[in-house]
């Protein structure tokens, strides 16, 4: 199973920046998922979901690629 690629590249950055500026993620929402990346946590090779209280991150592989707010349906495995 891959480990998530730290850290993201620039693109998946910018938009998850963008996330940061709509108001779809917090401060708060960053600090909860820098200390489960600390954590070196590994995924599957396809689409997973990891949920937070607030968001749900979604990648793909080794790479994030979105946030989804509450509500949202994800795709892929859920890790835990």
């Amino acid at each position: 199973m891959p480990k998530i690629l730290k850290p993201p590249p620039r693109g998946i950055m910018d938009h998850l920046a963008q996330r940061y500026r709509q108001g779809r993620i917090a401060v708060s929402d960053f600090e909860e998922l820098k200390h489960w990346l600390e954590s070196d946590p590994e995924v599957p090779l396809g689409m997973w979901f990891k949920r937070f209280r607030r968001f749900t991150l979604v990648g793909e592989g080794a790479l994030v690629k979105t946030f989804l707010a509450d509500g949202m349906a994800a795709k892929g495995a859920e890790v835990k």
